[in-house]
């Protein structure tokens, strides 16, 4: 039902701007998928939180590790709270992670510039048939 989504996100969208920090672990399940980069860690650095994430597939592409955030290999639950605990402990570099994260959001991850580069692409496979 789509209020009830609407309703979810608000409350979703509530809790992450009260946040200081977002954590997303991901593992390879036993057929061997995975996530590639998940959309809720770009969501979570677009509003200038550190994340705490799995280093694993795609993530490594999204999150530098100490940049925009910190990765712990995956299972790993001791990492992961010492991550967590590293950024509950330094508001500063929490803030400065988020702000990172953010540009690296900003600058990489634009639907228009992706939508453009994309269009010029393939105007030139078009072209180059001709």
């Amino acid at each position: 039902d789509g209020e009830a989504q609407n309703h979810d996100a608000e409350r979703i969208a509530a809790l992450l701007e009260r946040s200081d920090a977002a954590a997303l672990t991901s593992v390879q399940d036993a057929e061997g998928r995975r996530e590639g980069i998940p959309v809720s860690l770009m969501e979570a650095m677009a509003l200038e939180l550190p994340v705490v994430a799995s280093d694993l597939s795609g993530i490594p592409e999204l999150v530098e590790n100490g940049v925009h955030g910190l990765l712990a290999a995956p299972g790993d639950a001791e990492a992961i709270a010492g991550a967590l605990a590293v950024l509950a402990g330094d508001p500063e570099e929490r803030a400065r992670m988020g702000r990172r994260g953010r540009e690296r959001g900003a600058g990489e991850y634009d639907l228009s510039e992706n939508a453009a580069e994309l269009a010029r692409t393939l105007g030139g496979c078009v072209r180059g048939r001709g």
